[in-house]
C-alpha cells in the first residue's frame, strides 16, 4: 500500500471556477479520513503481512476499502491536476 498522499483543499478561486470541487474536496477528505479510521480501528492491514489467506472477513472488506480508496485519491489528484493545466493554459492566453 501506498504512502497516503496529502489532503489538498479547494480555495475559494478553486471553487469559483470549478464549483465541483466542493463535493470532489469532501470525497477526498472522507477518504482520508476513512483509510486513516480503519488502519487504527484494523491492525491487521498492516502492510508487511505476508498472506491474506487466514483473514477474517472484515479484514479482508476493510483492505479492499482502504485499496480502493486510495485509487481513488490518486484520480482525484489527477484531476486536480488536470485543471491545474487548464487553468494555467488559460492564463497563459491572456495577453496583458
Amino acid at each position: 500500500m501506498n504512502a497516503a498522499r496529502p489532503w489538498r483543499g479547494a480555495t475559494t478561486n478553486d471553487l469559483a471556477v470549478d464549483p465541483e470541487l466542493a463535493a470532489i474536496t469532501l470525497l477526498d477528505a472522507a477518504l482520508v479520513i476513512t483509510v486513516e479510521a480503519l488502519l487504527a480501528f484494523v491492525p491487521e492491514l498492516d502492510p508487511q503481512a505476508r498472506t491474506w489467506s487466514e483473514a477474517p472477513p472484515v479484514v479482508l472488506a476493510a483492505r479492499q476499502i482502504v485499496v480502493h480508496a486510495r485509487q481513488l485519491r490518486e484520480l482525484i489528484h489527477d484531476y486536480r491536476q488536470h485543471l491545474d493545466r487548464l487553468f494555467a493554459e488559460a492564463h497563459d492566453e491572456i495577453p496583458f
